[in-house]
């Protein structure tokens, strides 16, 4: 479709420009007669339009094959006047030719002339030859603009979903261990223990083939996962939502969510005696999207994030590149991870 547009493009303004050169010689030649309108005159500017197009035509044959846009000025300029030059020739012995076969009084074979001639249809081809190689060189640059975006996607689709892949065994391995600690202390919890995870595996594979989720169907994953817990940690562990309505559909990288509440029960409430609270809050904040876990605890001296954050702060700025924030900090008795996002998805 787009080929088809470019070339009516072309073949329009090899036709006009070509028309356009006739009549100026036409005005040359009339003025030149003492304004005598003869049809012979048109006949042959016309046939000399048809020579142009289809010599310049032919200029662009060989431009395009031999992928002359490819070389460098010092190869292209010579080969683009020499190429100019032998069409100039061509056109101007065609030229005399019909004018031969028209009328014998236009016959002028001396050399001044004949060099007149060429020199000045050398102009117009020399004229056409860099706009049309611009023209290649422009389209030259914008295919391997496209292709260039083309392999960054590329190489960070596979980025993202190499880090997606190291992120399900991080998730697993946290389930297990909850359930493994009631084995032998609760069996009949480690049974439900084991349905809730098998519905969060179900959850994860459907939610992994997906670059973003809605928050909706993020909340889902963390719900259940958190239920999990809660039979692990039983009244040591609370949890809160406080979630605007108008962000439910937002979409955000798969498991952010469920990345900032794991860390949050593994280096927080899973060092408190009496356990703690964990607080959800997603809102608006102008064109952002403001997502905030906090837990309760402290920050060690030296803060390490572990795998499980490292990787999410890989993830966002290989999706949003530097229009995110992402932030942890200690509040009286509480640890804050906050991440900020737009809230569109033209990234």
């Amino acid at each position: 479709m787009k080929n088809n547009r470019i070339k009516i493009i072309y073949w329009l303004v090899q036709i006009i420009g070509w028309l356009f050169y006739g009549i100026l010689l036409f005005i040359t030649i009339y003025k030149n007669t003492n304004n005598q309108f003869k049809l012979s005159v048109v006949l042959l500017l016309v046939l000399n339009s048809i020579i142009g197009i289809t010599l310049s035509h032919f200029l662009r044959f060989l431009y395009r094959r031999k992928k002359y846009f490819h070389f460098n000025a010092r190869q292209l300029i010579p080969r683009i006047i020499i190429y100019s030059g032998l069409v100039s020739i061509t056109y101007t012995l065609i030229s005399k030719l019909f004018s031969l076969l028209i009328f014998i009084s236009f016959l002028k074979w001396d050399l001044l002339t004949f060099l007149l001639n060429t020199t000045s249809i050398f102009v117009v081809f020399i004229l056409w030859s860099s706009i049309y190689i611009t023209y290649l060189l422009f389209e030259e640059s914008r295919k391997k603009e496209i292709y260039n975006l083309m392999i960054t996607k590329t190489q960070t689709d596979l980025e993202l979903q190499n880090l997606r892949s190291q992120l399900n065994p991080h998730f697993l391995f946290n389930s297990l261990n909850a359930i493994r600690a009631l084995i032998e202390i609760d069996p009949s919890k480690a049974k439900n223990g084991i349905n809730l995870l098998s519905n969060l595996l179900r959850s994860t594979l459907r939610l992994n083939s997906d670059k973003l989720v809605t928050i909706n169907k993020e909340m889902e994953l963390v719900e259940a996962y958190l239920e999990l817990e809660k039979i692990r940690f039983e009244e040591r562990l609370i949890y809160i939502k406080n979630i605007d309505e108008n962000c439910l559909n937002i979409q955000i990288p798969a498991f952010t969510i469920q990345t900032l509440v794991e860390n949050s029960i593994k280096h927080g409430i899973s060092k408190l005696i009496n356990g703690g609270s964990i607080s959800i809050n997603i809102q608006l904040d102008n064109e952002k999207c403001k997502i905030s876990v906090i837990n309760s605890g402290n920050l060690s001296n030296k803060v390490d994030l572990g795998i499980g954050l490292e990787n999410l702060k890989k993830r966002l700025k290989l999706q949003y590149t530097e229009k995110f924030t992402f932030s942890i900090r200690e509040l009286t008795n509480f640890v804050e991870a906050e991440i900020q996002i737009p809230t569109n998805n033209s990234f």
